[in-house]
């Protein structure tokens, strides 16, 4: 069974969006109490089901394409960061890390619809 190619464009960009949500929550300086739980919160939930979701792949499907999957995303990070530093982007994480809170449901949709 070969990988979709919107399995590996979804997670790429669930786990794109869900590293700048972790950086946003480490590096929290707002003033609202109930907006660094509530990120934190999809923070969790996001890490848990990027984990689950590598897990049951590798289980009901293949480890090697499960491991793939965590490689395809933290190359397309790497292969990211330098055109956020020539963009000037380096400070804006908070802006990428607001959009997650619609791109990480829907970039976990498409994954769940490729599940077995």
């Amino acid at each position: 069974m070969d990988v979709s190619n919107t399995l590996i464009i979804s997670y790429a960009v669930f786990s794109f969006f869900l590293f700048y949500q972790q950086l946003h929550l480490k590096n929290f300086q707002g003033a609202s109490e109930v907006f660094v739980i509530i990120l934190g919160i999809f923070t969790l939930g996001g890490m848990l089901f990027s984990l689950g979701f590598l897990i049951y792949w590798g289980y009901k499907v293949s480890w090697l394409q499960a491991a793939a999957l965590f490689g395809v995303g933290f190359f397309f990070q790497i292969i990211w960061f330098p055109f956020e530093a020539k963009l000037g982007l380096s400070n804006s994480y908070w802006v990428i890390s607001l959009a997650g809170f619609i791109a990480l449901p829907v970039s976990g949709y498409f994954m769940w619809t490729t599940l077995p």
